[in-house]
């Protein structure tokens, strides 16, 4: 009885590591795919971003806001909308920021969560890919944050604060408090990293 109790519980601690195994191999080639997207459409939103300079302005396409809250300009690059990009010069780190925030858009690229570069209250969030925002967590107080919009406004930011907090405190993270916020999960998934900026 012993015997085959051992083992059972043998074979059930080898399915439980090759699930374990299996996860891993899963969770790696989405992170390689998503960092193969965003390198390719990133130089499709600088080139766009530039094209934008020297064209006359055109109408900003509406985004899943209130009508009369500030609209940031989104332009469809490579068939998705994009707000622009994202540079973090210490994890050497550049990234699209696309206009919606999807699951599908998640796995992609970086997606602005709320808020506006105008109004001081933009929340990026992103997942914990390792080409993603995985890195940010080695953030310091200090470190430089750099957003480009799609008309090539550079705004420059430093971290303020780096937080925990659990994946129901939207209202925190988005309080406007500070002008930037970016956003992950952390490995376990139980809690939400987030790097709170100031504009410089």
């Amino acid at each position: 009885m012993k015997r085959k109790l051992g083992i059972a519980l043998m074979s059930l601690g080898l399915m439980l590591l090759a699930g374990a195994v299996g996860l891993l191999i899963y969770n790696q080639r989405e992170a390689n795919r998503a960092e193969a997207l965003s390198l390719e459409l990133l130089p499709a939103v600088s080139e766009a971003i530039a094209q934008q300079q020297t064209q006359e302005p055109q109408p900003t396409l509406p985004l899943p806001t209130e009508p009369t809250a500030p609209r940031m300009k989104a332009v469809e690059v490579d068939g998705h909308l994009c707000v622009g990009y994202i540079s973090i010069p210490r994890l050497k780190l550049e990234l699209p920021v696309l206009a919606e925030c999807t699951d599908e858009n998640l796995k992609i690229s970086p997606c602005l969560f709320t808020g506006t570069t105008m109004e001081d209250d933009l929340t990026i969030a992103g997942h914990n890919y390792r080409r993603h925002f995985g890195p940010i967590r080695r953030l310091k107080p200090g470190n430089d944050v750099i957003f480009v919009d799609m008309d090539g406004n550079v705004i420059h930011y430093h971290v303020a604060a780096v937080d925990a907090v659990p994946p129901t405190a939207a209202e925190e993270v988005t309080s406007g408090q500070f002008d930037l916020a970016l956003i992950t999960c952390t490995y376990g998934g139980n809690t939400r990293l987030v790097i709170y900026c100031d504009r410089q």
